[in-house]
C-alpha cells in the first residue's frame, strides 16, 4: 500500500466532510444552548464544531496550489 495514496485519500475525505460536519455540530451547540439551556459539556459541540470547520478550510488550501507549484530544482541547479 503506497502511504501516498491513502494520505491523499484521507486529505480529500477530509476537505469533502468537515465543513459539513462542523457546521452541523455548531448548529447542534445553538439548538441545546439557546432553545434548551444545555449544560456544560454541550459546549464541546462548539469546540469540536470550530475545530473541523477550520481544519476542513484549511485542508483545502488555495485554490489551484497543487497544480502551480514553484518549479522543482534539479540537484546541480543555481539559484
Amino acid at each position: 500500500m503506497n502511504t501516498r495514496e491513502t494520505r491523499s485519500e484521507r486529505e480529500r475525505y477530509i476537505e469533502k466532510f468537515a465543513i459539513p460536519v462542523g457546521v452541523v455540530m455548531l448548529a447542534g451547540w445553538a439548538v441545546a444552548t439557546f432553545a434548551f439551556e444545555g449544560p456544560g459539556w454541550v459546549h464541546l459541540f462548539l469546540t469540536l464544531g470550530v475545530f473541523c470547520v477550520i481544519w476542513g478550510v484549511v485542508a483545502r488550501g488555495t485554490p489551484g496550489s497543487r497544480e502551480e507549484g514553484p518549479a522543482k530544482r534539479k540537484r546541480g541547479d543555481r539559484v
